[in-house]
């Protein structure tokens, strides 16, 4: 097994509250998460997130497992397996406060690859990890700082409004 990590920061106005509640609203997902464009998401009916929490994300090729395994009120982390190809790790997002009132987002990624697959993903598929996870963050940042409430007003990807 190999393991690495990925790390991405921003800076936000936004308060941690209006943060999580984009970031725990799961089935608003792909609408703003870069790459999540296509994926269905499965979540467990009559439940809200919280320490413990698990759903499901269904692509053409990929599903996911995942699992909340941080819920305070300045971070939050889920831990996901990987279906195709096979890997695992958490993704942690934590708020640090500023002196100036704004907030920085760290996002860390922690991956976990079986050797094949680690030594199969070349030093080009690390910078996409990696761009991936700055392209989360920006996008992040500019729902919670365009939204008061931090919801998502777009319509879902089948045109149909929820």
């Amino acid at each position: 097994m190999i393991r690495y990590e990925i790390a991405a920061t921003t800076v936000t106005t936004a308060p941690p509250e209006r943060v999580f509640a984009v970031l725990d609203d799961f089935s608003n997902w792909p609408r703003w998460m870069p790459s999540l464009e296509r994926v269905r998401i499965e979540l467990p009916p009559n439940d809200h997130p919280r320490q413990g929490y698990r759903f499901k994300l269904h692509g053409m090729f990929v599903h996911a497992e995942m699992e909340v395994i941080d819920y305070t009120p300045l971070s939050r982390a889920t831990r996901f397996r990987i279906s195709f190809p096979p890997f695992q790790g958490i993704n942690r997002c934590r708020l640090v406060p500023l002196d100036d009132g704004r907030y920085r987002i760290e996002r860390l990624d922690q991956l976990e690859l079986p050797d094949l697959v680690a030594h199969v993903i070349d030093a080009t598929q690390r910078k996409r990890f990696e761009q991936l996870a700055l392209e989360f963050l920006h996008a992040l940042r500019r729902v919670v700082e365009q939204t008061p409430n931090g919801t998502i007003t777009s319509s879902s990807p089948t045109g149909q409004s929820d």
